[in-house]
């Protein structure tokens, strides 16, 4: 793939180009579009960017860079220190220093939390009032975000909050009082309109599951394959999580996906949210040397596939990687 148009739905997952700028590009019309309309869809576009197309070209380090970010890879792809032509990693510094900005917006009545992150506070002025707004919450890894309202007087104005659209079940308290946010809801964000005083405390919860995600029929290199989504963090296989071959892992429909908090886990991987799964692996135990086809299937073998949020692979060393699983439906 290049920096080209092509077909409808050609979206390969080995060769796709998916620019670090490209993702850049999309947080910032994305963050524009809110400004014009505030509708949770734009901001769904940009966490979804920001979280995994912007974050996975950056090492934890933040001192090695992808350039391309595809979806699959056979381990011939690692971060670069800088490139000929630098567009990314300026682009990428540039945003996480003005990260601040895309969390929030306001008018004369209404303040807007865009996105959900610990240790955020706003600081601003509504209805002639200096208002201060506090986030505390281990999002994306954990659903639950407390924020607090601190305030000199009492003062009437709207708050609304973003509700993802990929939750199901969220909940909100108001001071402990439980609300039902299809009441609420507006173009996708809770609208809590009520004179507050000082203390005010909210708290948000997301469920955050392992789902199974799937591609449209449209879109040929995904048909019989599946993906991995916790919250707005897709996921992926690396082969250094998983001991067979990445290609030969096979998701049955029917498993159970157990998200791990790895709070003690490998460098690389403390504080993380993994995924866990019991698989099925195809065999070659049974395949007869250099033998390319046969009429017989191959064996199939027990085996457990290891996720991880796709914004941390390649940070571990040279790896294969995959987006997009195998799944068996029966």
């Amino acid at each position: 793939m290049n920096e080209g148009f092509s077909s409808d739905y050609d979206l390969s997952n080995d060769t796709a180009y998916a620019e670090t700028c490209a993702a850049i590009g999309l947080v910032f019309w994305s963050h524009r579009m809110l400004q014009v309309e505030c509708d949770a869809h734009y901001a769904d576009i940009l966490e979804r960017a920001l979280y995994n197309g912007v974050l996975s070209s950056v090492s934890q380090d933040g001192t090695t860079f992808f350039y391309i970010n595809p979806l699959a890879t056979q381990g011939n792809l690692v971060r670069q220190r800088w490139f000929d032509c630098a567009c990314c990693p300026t682009n990428i510094t540039r945003l996480l220093a003005s990260f601040g900005h895309y969390i929030y917006s306001q008018n004369e009545r209404e303040l807007v939390v865009h996105l959900y992150v610990q240790g955020r506070t706003v600081r601003t002025e509504i209805q002639g009032q200096q208002v201060v707004l506090r986030q505390e919450t281990a999002y994306p890894w954990d659903g639950r975000v407390n924020l607090t309202v601190e305030l000199e007087e009492p003062v009437e104005f709207a708050l609304r909050l973003r509700i993802p659209g990929w939750s199901s079940g969220a909940t909100l308290t108001v001071n402990g009082e439980r609300f039902d946010l299809n009441e609420l809801s507006e173009h996708g964000y809770a609208k809590i309109e009520r004179v507050w005083r000082n203390a005010d405390h909210l708290t948000l919860f997301f469920p955050l599951p392992l789902v199974r995600m799937y591609a449209s029929p449209e879109i040929a290199a995904d048909i019989g394959l599946v993906a991995l989504q916790r919250g707005p963090l897709v996921y992926c296989l690396e082969s250094i999580d998983n001991a067979v071959p990445l290609h030969r892992l096979v998701l049955p429909r029917t498993a159970d996906i157990r998200a791990i908090d790895e709070s003690d886990g490998q460098a690389g991987l403390d504080g993380v949210v993994t995924g866990i799964a019991d698989a099925l692996a195809v065999g070659r135990t049974d395949w007869e040397g250099t033998m390319l086809y046969r009429p017989q299937p191959p064996e199939m073998q027990p085996a457990t596939l290891k996720a991880i949020p796709y914004c941390l692979w390649g940070n571990r060393g040279v790896t294969t990687m995959r987006v997009w699983l195998h799944e068996q439906s029966i």
